[in-house]
């Protein structure tokens, strides 16, 4: 299992919040609107992995238990997200 992020110190997350509104030429407004659209897309993106997660688990139970391992391992690849097995 993963460990969570470490939240960064709180020096560097004061110069990422100064770089984050540097990028949107000092517009404050503007760098929390485009850092509630990148959270925003990252929860579509993260809700869409635990769909898949759950499907996969649906499958690893089901084909572990049929003998089926060596064919659930060959979707996986194939359904990469990034398409590269494709």
């Amino acid at each position: 299992m993963t460990q969570p992020a470490q939240e960064p110190a709180p020096a560097d997350l004061e110069n990422m919040t100064d770089e984050a509104i540097a990028a949107c030429d000092g517009d404050a407004r503007a760098a929390v609107r485009v850092l509630l659209l990148a959270m925003h897309h990252q929860q579509i993106e993260i809700n869409d992995l635990a769909a898949e997660i759950a499907r996969l688990a649906i499958d690893v139970s089901r084909g572990y238990s049929r003998g089926r391992r060596e064919r659930y391992l060959m979707r996986t690849k194939v359904a990469s997200p990034d398409g590269a097995g494709k």
